[in-house]
């Protein structure tokens, strides 16, 4: 499942087969941090990708302590610059079982979109795998569809688990102003989830129109009333586009799927996929919602 040849120890290196992602960037290849030189350039990455003052960054001191104790970072490297890592260390489910807990991840803007993501996400499993674990677990934004995208779609996780404002609203930095919720993906390793096509007839949750004077999409009345076994939650293309023109309608954003999921979650349904949906005037993206029953259930 992942494009890299595995070491005894754990790392990964650079095959024939690693190809450029994007016409005039370099090629990727991945391996493992071990130097704190590569942790201080993840630091200045984290910086790139959120801003000096956001609170989402990860400082060296926790990726050395992390690869002291279990945990591992992989870099993404464009020659010897890092364009992309991963962060996990080892965490116990409330059950207390063993799992690796996926700090953080962060890729340059330039190489965003073209797969980087995904293939450490692969050199993570990879390496829990080596260690016998089968859970992973991280937090994400459902309403960054390219990350509901890749978490969902590409890595077959599921949600059922919301938590609001769980790092604090950032008064600075990209997500400023804009509450912290965020799920909870689990990632069972040893057989992802293989993501459903949801059915015709599948019911769209929420009325979502584009405002007639910004054309920005604004999330009205949701529908807490359905009892499909599949239903679709509409979400923005961009919400940081959303942001940046008006943080007043982000918030609303926030506040509206925060309803929804937390409704539906408690109606015993979990985020189990993302579809991109054809409409008339625009192409609907949408958090997949199935409603699990028996030992399968969340």
């Amino acid at each position: 499942m992942i494009d890299q040849a595995t070491g005894r120890d754990g790392s990964f290196e650079r095959t024939a087969s690693t190809p450029p992602f994007v016409s005039g960037l370099s090629p990727i290849e991945l391996r493992r941090l071990a130097s704190l030189d590569e942790y201080r350039q993840c630091e200045e990455l984290q910086a790139r990708v959120w801003g000096p003052d956001d609170v989402v960054r990860v400082p060296a001191l926790v990726m050395v302590t992390a690869g002291l104790n279990g945990g591992y970072a992989f870099g993404a490297f464009a020659g010897e610059r890092i364009v992309g890592f991963v962060l996990a260390s080892p965490g116990l489910t409330e059950a207390g079982r063993v799992k690796q807990c996926s700090i953080l991840m962060a890729v340059d803007a330039a190489y965003q979109n073209n797969g980087v993501g995904h293939r450490l996400k692969m050199a993570q499993r990879e390496t829990a795998l080596a260690q016998g674990i089968d859970l992973i677990t991280w937090t994400f934004d459902p309403l960054a569809s390219a990350n509901v995208h890749l978490n969902l779609h590409k890595l077959g996780c599921v949600a059922s688990r919301y938590f609001v404002d769980v790092y604090g609203t950032p008064e600075r930095g990209l997500n400023a102003g804009l509450p912290s919720d965020r799920l909870l993906a689990e990632w069972w390793i040893r057989k992802p989830r293989v993501p459903i096509a949801p059915p015709a007839a599948a019911p769209v949750v929420g009325e979502v129109e584009p405002d007639p004077q910004s054309c920005l999409p604004v999330l009205h009345d949701a529908d807490l009333s359905r009892r499909e076994s599949v239903l679709l939650v509409e979400i923005p293309e961009s919400i940081r586009a959303i942001k940046l023109a008006d943080l007043e309608l982000a918030v609303r954003w926030r506040l509206g799927l925060r309803e929804i999921l937390q409704h539906y979650f408690a109606q015993g349904y979990c985020a189990a996929g993302f579809h991109r949906l054809p409409g008339e005037d625009r192409v609907r993206h949408c958090i997949l919602l199935e409603r699990l029953d028996g030992p399968e259930a969340i």
